[in-house]
């Protein structure tokens, strides 16, 4: 039974495969509500499950490498209440990613395991469910926040998913939702030698008495949010590099807690802390969104641009989101309809003056499709 419960902990990773079953219903779920709200599909790619893919393998090695380096041991108990808790955000809870809660929810229910020594005469199988120092989990914990960091930074927002919504006036404005997640390998040590003797090449090592073997931990990283006043991009730039700092922090906080390692607890707290601390800077940047003026709104003068279509003329032009379109072919128009007819005294060329969102004038040309005048890029809000 330990040797089927050994290759089952291996080999059948739920959370990996739960992660892709979500990333392909989200991008569905994004085709079909583009579809139905701007009778386009902006990005038709499925982007999300190209960088599922790409942080899992990028994002992945790198956590591994800095895992086996600093030797992050965990054990099997928080391990496996950690993927469970995941399992159930991905079921029950489809569309949060509570990735760094769940650090803290599996390391106070693992506690308290512990605490009512829940494993004393019971028969674990064969299989080590003794303690270890939590501050491992705080280890894992700082390497995690970096690498959601990097996600953040060069992941999310690359693509602008508009929705529309409306404001406390009444008016129609576009506001960006990101809802993007990935599971990354990662590999960490754990207690005994269980591993090895099912599968005898698997790796194992030795410090005086003791002995560890590697296992891949499945790590999930995401965000779910909505931005209705910046760029996506300047967005998660500005709470990467706020991000970064808790990081900066997570460190010092390790050699706080293994310099007092005698205080006690002072492990939990540290990882209370920085949970906490990542939750509060999430929602000052989003409060900080919030207090801009420039809301991406319909306007009376002219028609917003909320997103641009790849590789269509209007990217080659440079139009960009949040400008504002008030003359087509040298003609001022007002509606959707305006503008279409305006695109049309010229079906294979297109003239734009733009106001971005500095309330510059911008003048820009480029040729369009002779066949599809139309298809200039853009996406604006609809009328109706």
């Amino acid at each position: 039974m330990s040797e089927l419960l050994t290759v089952l902990l291996i080999l059948i990773q739920p959370v990996l495969w739960l992660g892709i079953l979500r990333n392909y219903i989200i991008y569905r779920k994004r085709l079909t509500k583009q579809r139905r709200d701007f009778n386009t599909s902006i990005y038709a790619n499925n982007y999300e499950i190209k960088h599922f893919w790409l942080s899992f393998v990028v994002l992945g090695i790198l956590g591994s490498a800095i895992s086996i380096v600093l030797g992050v041991y965990l054990p099997i108990t928080w391990i496996v209440v950690y993927q469970l808790l995941l399992i159930i955000n991905l079921v029950l809870i489809p569309g949060q990613f509570l990735n760094l809660i769940t650090f803290g929810i599996a390391t106070v229910i693992t506690w308290l395991i512990y605490q009512v020594k829940f494993f004393n005469g019971i028969n674990t199988l064969g299989i080590n469910v003794q303690p270890t120092n939590f501050a491992n989990v705080l280890l894992l914990l700082t390497i995690v926040i970096l690498l959601m960091s990097l996600y953040v930074r060069f992941v999310l927002g690359n693509y602008a998913n508009p929705q529309i919504f409306k404001n406390q006036r009444g008016n129609k404005v576009a506001g960006y939702l990101t809802k993007e997640f990935a599971v990354l390998p990662l590999l960490v040590l754990i207690p005994g030698d269980q591993i090895q003797q099912v599968m005898h090449w698997w790796p194992v090592f030795g410090y005086g008495d003791h002995k560890f073997s590697l296992l891949i931990l499945p790590v999930m990283l995401g965000m779910r949010i909505t931005i209705f006043k910046s760029l996506p991009k300047d967005f998660f730039k500005k709470l990467a590099k706020k991000i970064a700092w808790i990081v900066v922090l997570g460190v010092i906080l390790l050699g706080v807690t293994y310099y007092f390692k005698d205080v006690e607890n002072i492990a939990l707290y540290s990882i209370a802390g920085l949970i906490v601390l990542y939750i509060i800077t999430v929602l000052m940047v989003k409060r900080s969104d919030s207090k801009q003026d420039t809301w991406f709104s319909d306007a009376v003068n002219g028609l917003r641009v909320i997103s641009i279509r790849p590789d269509t003329p209007a990217e080659k032009m440079g139009v960009q989101i949040g400008d504002l379109i008030v003359e087509v072919n040298n003609i001022k128009i007002n509606s959707e309809d305006e503008f279409y007819k305006a695109i049309l005294t010229s079906p294979t060329f297109c003239r734009l003056k733009v106001l971005n969102r500095e309330d510059r004038i911008k003048i820009m040309e480029s040729a369009i499709y002779s066949d599809s005048p139309n298809e200039l890029g853009v996406v604006l809000i609809k009328e109706k």
